[in-house]
């Protein structure tokens, strides 16, 4: 190492130690390999390499380094670190390791995928963000963008927009998926979420039998994969819009059953043929997309147990703030169909684009998303339990 290299490295340290207040902060020198090794907490050995001159980089940039409350990103005034998380094929990191993940904008903005981000191993330490099982800077992938000055800086928002620009060509060349996410620590294992979960797990081993195979369990598990809150909500209603069209033909059948039980049967006068074609004009409505799912609510899940977990917004909109088992039918069937509207145009108002979509009011805010999303999982895998507990003549085909 020559005297100028010891001297960056020695200055480097000595900001990130006194400035910065990263007491464990340390560096090794690889004479072999001419590379630092620099030592965070809890980090393995040997395990956060650098260079020489990206140490240079980062050591002009110290002094107008900024964090964020919600840990999702480091900024300086020419770089940016931003945490995210990588799902993708196993040659991945190989790739990465190759340097293949980065691109140069017109502007002269570099952006690429770095391990061991160095500025957010500093923010996980300065905020106590890490542990034995999750060190500052090894366990957290970032996007790194480099711009040529500080005027060339991005907004936020466009900064964002640069990102997904850039992940998404990513994605296509590679199959990788991504989500933002922070380097803000989980919080502790709670013990009375602990109690809960041993419970689960206690009554689904002695009590809960494994039900009968049906494609809506697929449509399940994919509803459970790590989604945005908006494409969680399509993917449990796609459960309610499989099962609907079911419990309609099973309440048209049952209906039709009794018509033909019926002693007016026999005479087939014009008033009985007629509520027959009423029947089925009843079965058509039934099924419309605006009426299909409300078929279910209170037949295949119960309502009433379940109503706690709507979000608030939705209570707020039915004019109900709890629901009973001697609420009155009137209020029941009211919620029923208030809820089946709601539950539909906010569908409509995730798949259907902007310029084609018309508000109507009962949309609920994508905000409240994960919170209907509790209530949505609860109600699929009761829809699901439902029909896999029908008679057999009674599993009709959708």
């Amino acid at each position: 190492m020559t005297q100028k290299e010891r001297n960056i490295i020695e200055k480097f340290k000595k900001k990130v130690v006194n400035e910065l207040e990263v007491k464990e902060f340390d560096y090794e020198y690889d004479n072999m390999f001419e590379c630092i090794y620099l030592h965070f907490p809890h980090e393995e050995e040997e395990s956060i390499e650098y260079s020489i001159d990206q140490i240079e980089i980062y050591l002009d940039e110290l002094d107008s380094i900024k964090f964020y409350q919600d840990c999702s990103k480091v900024t300086t005034n020419t770089i940016t670190q931003k945490v995210i998380q990588i799902s993708s094929k196993s040659n991945f990191y190989y790739l990465l390791a190759l340097g293949l993940f980065y691109k140069q904008t017109p502007e002269n903005i570099y952006i690429n995928i770095v391990q061991n981000p160095l500025l957010i191993g500093i923010g996980a330490v300065k905020s106590n963000n890490y542990n034995d099982y999750n060190p500052p800077c090894s366990s957290h992938l970032a996007i790194e963008i480099n711009y040529p000055d500080f005027d060339s800086r991005l907004s936020e928002e466009k900064e964002n927009e640069l990102i997904k620009i850039f992940m998404f060509e990513l994605s296509h060349a590679h199959n990788i998926s991504f989500e933002f996410s922070t380097y803000m620590l989980q919080k502790e294992y709670d013990f009375d979420d602990a109690k809960i979960d041993i419970l689960h797990s206690t009554d689904f081993i002695y009590n809960i039998p494994l039900e009968e195979y049906n494609y809506g369990m697929d449509l399940f598990l994919n509803a459970n994969q790590k989604l945005s809150p908006d494409l969680q909500f399509i993917s449990y209603y796609k459960i309610f819009e499989y099962y609907a069209p079911i419990q309609a033909k099973i309440e048209a059948f049952e209906s039709m059953k009794l018509k033909l039980s019926s002693s007016k049967a026999l005479t087939h006068d014009a008033n009985f043929i007629a509520s027959i074609f009423e029947l089925a004009k009843n079965y058509d409505r039934s099924v419309r997309d605006s009426e299909l799912i409300k078929s279910l609510i209170n037949t295949a899940f119960d309502l009433v147990d379940l109503y706690d977990d709507l979000p608030q917004t939705v209570k707020k909109k039915l004019k109900q703030n709890e629901l009973k088992y001697n609420s009155k039918t009137e209020t029941k069937d009211r919620i029923v169909n208030e809820l089946g509207a709601i539950l539909y145009q906010t569908r409509n108002s995730i798949v259907h684009a902007k310029s084609n979509y018309d508000i109507k009011g009962s949309e609920i805010e994508i905000n409240d998303l994960p919170e209907l999303n509790h209530f949505m999982h609860k109600a699929s895998y009761s829809i699901i339990r439902w029909y896999s507990s029908l008679p057999k003549h009674l599993k009709i085909n959708a």
